[in-house]
């Protein structure tokens, strides 16, 4: 699992049937600064209505079956990161 921030949205007219009605996200991962990382950008299938600039917990192929596709899925929305200071 990752921590990203959401930077945009991906539209997509023509889906694989197990996308149909999903919502796509651009998510950015997040270092241990909490800031984004360069190129470490990637498409994940929001499965909790997170929008723009929310930061989320992504996990890599939990949105479709794993055998015959690999995605990565946001599963929550973070609301607060405590970190050691």
């Amino acid at each position: 699992m990752i921590l990203a921030k959401v930077v945009g949205h991906v539209v997509a007219t023509q889906k694989c049937q197990e996308l149909s009605g999903s919502n796509l996200l651009m998510v950015t991962k997040l270092g241990d600064d909490l800031e984004p990382l360069k190129n470490k950008t990637y498409v994940a299938v929001d499965s909790v209505g997170a929008g723009i600039n929310d930061i989320v917990l992504a996990e890599a192929y939990f949105a479709l079956n794993k055998d015959n596709y690999k995605a990565m899925s946001v599963v929550a929305i973070v609301e607060k990161v405590y970190t050691k200071e």
